[in-house]
């Protein structure tokens, strides 16, 4: 029994702190790891017992283009989507890429990842806009500048 609520304990200590963001994981977005390119800007408002929030990471790779290039390979060429480019900048109500602080990319690829239960295939993004919430992770690279832009939502 001591045993029991011992094990109990750590369970719940561990589960406190790791959703108040005291163990700090290192993560891969995409791929690129941070440690290998430097972080330009980066925020991530996520928290609560829903875990709503935003997520946006700008990492300059220009001391490393050959690594970021190999990562982005299989990506798609812009311009994005007609329904990426209304959730990412259109003056529609949403215009995330204010907010994840993304330029207007001319030459550059990107990564789309839609997370919501109700998708049923990743990578289409075509239901974006007809739901009550948003729960997806779309990346950009820009050839030009050696930049990756990041950024993931969940409502």
């Amino acid at each position: 029994m001591k045993y029991g609520k011992a094990i109990l304990a750590t369970i719940l200590i561990c589960a406190v702190f790791s959703s108040c963001g005291i163990f700090d994981y290192e993560e891969e977005y995409f791929g690129f790891d941070p440690d290998a390119f430097i972080v330009v800007d980066q925020q991530d408002s996520h928290g609560g017992f829903h875990g709503d929030g935003q997520l946006y990471l700008i990492l300059d790779c220009s001391e490393n283009p050959e690594q970021a290039r190999e990562l982005v390979v299989d990506w798609k060429p812009f311009p994005l989507s007609d329904t990426l480019q209304l959730a990412m900048y259109a003056d529609n109500g949403y215009k995330f890429a204010e907010d994840a602080h993304w330029p207007v990319i001319e030459n550059g690829v990107y990564k789309f990842v839609d997370r919501n239960s109700e998708s049923k295939n990743p990578s289409d993004d075509t239901q974006l806009l007809d739901r009550y919430s948003f729960n997806f992770t779309i990346a950009a690279y820009d050839l030009d500048t050696n930049t990756l832009y990041y950024f993931e939502i969940d409502t």
